[in-house]
């Protein structure tokens, strides 16, 4: 049972992360019909931003390091939006998706020239000392770090909940996401909610780049394949969902870490894929997401 636990607390620290990622497609395929396939890139992007801020003010605690890597990629994510999108938002699907991944490639080789191909990882700024009530109570090992990455994680993911269902910014994203051929005829400024939904998208992935690189490793390839799982894990949740995408990123790293425990960790990408198309067979709109519907 003491194994069964430790896994289970590894699965919410990685899924912690996926969510972050995951979130960010999920805002912006439910606002503009965009599969964002740069997003793991920026997240990638986010978690360097927390590295050379980490060693350029070595007395940064990681409360301020945190939102200011979250503030400059913020700023990548609108000024991509503003470049590569927003002239295509009329032109075909197609067009979209291959300037999504030529941005991703971009991004990927501007860093490998500018930082190095080589595997970093940022300076904790977290402490690492067990907690030891946890540890009498449980049997198993838990330190400090891991479970900052998981609360404060669930605290972004919260608080992003409240922008979206509480605030005015969020009533107009979600009227964007209903119609937003409508939106701009009430006064709406249409792109002002897509530029702010790129920001906060962008942002939230910078957090999960900053919490990986602390607890795991950076390299500017990574966000290839962890962008592509926090894109199965908003699919799984029903991409377009907030609730979904914070529900599949948690199921499918736990699914992930159970089969590197217990089976084999060469199986863990084939279960991961099985698992997105056994899932779609079977709720083809997601566990939490919405069938289309099309007036006729």
């Amino acid at each position: 049972m003491e194994t069964v636990v430790q896994q289970l607390l590894n699965a919410a620290q990685l899924g912690a992360v996926y969510a972050l990622i995951a979130l960010g497609y999920s805002m912006v395929y439910g606002v503009i019909r965009l599969i964002n396939f740069a997003h793991g890139d920026i997240f990638m992007v986010g978690g360097f931003a927390g590295l050379l801020l980490a060693l350029r003010f070595t007395w940064m605690p990681l409360w301020a390091l945190m939102p200011l890597a979250m503030l400059l990629t913020a700023l990548l994510g609108v000024a991509i939006e503003r470049v590569a999108y927003r002239r295509l938002r009329q032109a075909q699907r197609m067009s979209l998706v291959i300037t999504a991944l030529g941005v991703g490639i971009f991004l990927e080789n501007l860093v490998r020239l500018g930082v190095g191909p080589e595997t970093r990882q940022i300076p904790s700024r977290m402490p690492t000392t067990p907690v030891a009530w946890l540890q009498d109570a449980l049997g198993v090992s838990v330190t400090w770090d891991k479970l900052l990455i998981i609360f404060v994680s669930l605290a972004l993911m919260a608080l992003l909940w409240a922008v979206v269902h509480r605030t005015l910014l969020g009533t107009a994203m979600r009227a964007v996401a209903d119609d937003k051929d409508v939106v701009p005829l009430m006064g709406v400024n249409l792109n002002r909610v897509i530029a702010v939904t790129f920001a906060i998208g962008s942002a939230l992935a910078a957090a999960g780049g900053v919490f990986f690189g602390q607890a795991y490793s950076l390299d500017p390839y990574m966000g290839i394949d962890l962008g592509w799982k926090a894109f199965i894990a908003a699919v799984i949740g029903g991409i377009g969902s907030i609730e979904g995408a914070v529900l599949g990123s948690f199921l499918l790293a736990g699914v992930e870490v159970l089969t590197v425990a217990y089976l084999s960790s060469n199986l863990k990408n084939g279960i991961a894929f099985g698992l997105l198309i056994l899932l779609l067979l079977i709720w083809p709109s997601g566990l939490l997401g919405r069938p289309a519907s099309k007036k006729v």
